[in-house]
């Protein structure tokens, strides 16, 4: 019920030290020839993570609780002898009182219907958590996948970098051949390559550690793909808060409150059932093997004082309805704060995105491009066109940190809420549909 009346949203790893290694990485890059989009990534995190097959397991026990709550009380038979083996009269069989009944219970107070009733509610409520958990592995799966969409980003800056020094080798190397520059210079240069060819390393390791990471979601042991397909740089524009927040009270992680209580009522109510005792009724017959006579006999039982017995069991189950109230409280007011928090950091990281490619990064460039030709003729010396070059690359590694950062708080904004923002370039979560068929084929 609760999956189809909502419609929210939603490698290797290693340092190259031997040789190994390095044909294992070999063998993996053979197969690793494709890019992994989110989407597809989430179908494999829905369909083979092992938290939500725990649910399809919990589900069909729910099932079983359900039939058996459906049932009414048993019948039994009974066989009793009386007056056998005794002494005197008594003694072997000849006064022998031989009883066949059959016997059960009466319910009152509706505690069958109660039955079904919690074990209803407990069914939507496993229902509601799966989807919940679901939301929340969609989200973390899009973390990593942003991780790795950052790091794919760096990598490209680290290579720029690495070329950008290699030139720079080269121009200084020319000049001092020339007598133009000291050696000290060409020194410096050499060192700004060894360093940018470390950092593009160091970024590669970090980035196969990463795929390892988004790859284990699914079970996955080594990174199938060359890259992941997405844009860092299309960040969605954020609506108002409260539009934000009025889709919380929709989102399943709120819906798991709503079934708990619903549940805990349901508990209530088969609580107050037992209230009115069970009739228990018994029905046979008797034969005497003294007399060869049979007879009919009959009996009812009802318990006595059930109402006043129950009234501590009673107050434990209201006190425990009125609690998940106070817990769903609670949690809305987290859930407030972190989407204020993720709302507010998403703005403002987009907004110094925006800034930084229209005003800064082109200024940049052009200062570059300035000292560099000023320092080929001889107008600036290295360390201008090195501070140059150094603030360049500041400025985009910002870019790329701004944007991750942003598109991070974007995603936990669409977890949060349970849509996804529009134009989100990594919108897995624009509705249950996903959830809802990944679900429905696992089980």
């Amino acid at each position: 019920m609760f999956l189809k009346s909502n419609t929210m949203r939603f490698a290797a790893f290693g340092l190259l030290v031997a040789s190994s290694i390095l044909l294992h990485q070999a063998v993996a890059s053979e197969a690793a020839t494709a890019d992994l989009t989110l989407q597809q990534a989430a179908k494999k995190v829905l369909q083979q993570h092992p938290q939500l097959q725990v649910f399809d397991w919990r589900l069909k026990a729910a099932a079983g609780q359900q039939q058996l709550a459906e049932l009414n009380p048993g019948y039994e038979l009974g066989l009793q002898a009386d007056n056998a083996f005794g002494t005197g009269d008594m003694s072997g069989v000849k006064s022998l009182e031989v009883t066949v009944s059959l016997s059960s219970v009466i319910e009152l107070g509706d505690k069958r219907q109660a039955r079904m009733a919690v074990s209803s509610a407990n069914q939507e409520l496993l229902l509601a958590q799966r989807q919940a958990a679901s939301l929340d592995l969609l989200g973390e799966l899009t973390q990593r996948f942003v991780t790795v969409l950052t790091l794919q980003q760096k990598m490209a800056l680290a290579a720029q970098t690495v070329s950008m020094t290699e030139q720079a080798l080269t121009l200084v190397t020319q000049r001092v051949q020339r007598g133009a520059a000291p050696e000290a210079e060409q020194l410096r240069a050499k060192v700004a390559f060894k360093q940018a060819q470390l950092q593009h390393g160091l970024l590669q390791t970090e980035l196969d550690s990463s795929k390892l990471a988004l790859v284990s979601l699914w079970g996955a042991e080594q990174a199938d793909f060359n890259q992941v397909s997405g844009d860092l740089f299309q960040l969605a524009q954020s609506p108002s808060f409260q539009t934000l927040y009025q889709h919380v009270l929709a989102t399943p992680t709120v819906e798991v409150f709503a079934a708990r209580q619903r549940l805990r009522d349901a508990e209530l109510t088969l609580t107050q059932s037992q209230s009115a005792g069970d009739v228990r009724w018994q029905l046979g017959a008797m034969r005497s093997q003294e007399s060869r006579d049979f007879g009919l006999v009959a009996g009812v039982s009802v318990p006595l004082f059930s109402k006043q017995r129950n009234q501590g069991a009673i107050t434990a189950a209201q006190a425990e309805s009125q609690a998940e109230q106070f817990e769903k409280e609670t949690a809305l007011l987290d859930l407030r704060a972190r989407l204020y928090q993720a709302w507010q950091t998403h703005r403002y990281s987009s907004m110094a995105v925006k800034d930084m490619q229209r005003d800064i990064l082109p200024l940049l460039e052009q200062a570059l491009q300035q000292t560099e030709d000023a320092y080929r003729r001889g107008r600036y010396g290295y360390a201008e066109w090195i501070s140059a070059r150094q603030a360049l690359q500041d400025a985009q590694l910002e870019l790329v940190n701004a944007a991750s950062t942003a598109l991070s708080n974007q995603v936990l904004i669409e977890q949060l809420t349970g849509v996804a923002l529009a134009a989100s370039p990594l919108a897995i979560t624009t509705s249950t549909q996903l959830i809802t068929t990944e679900s429905g084929s696992s089980k």
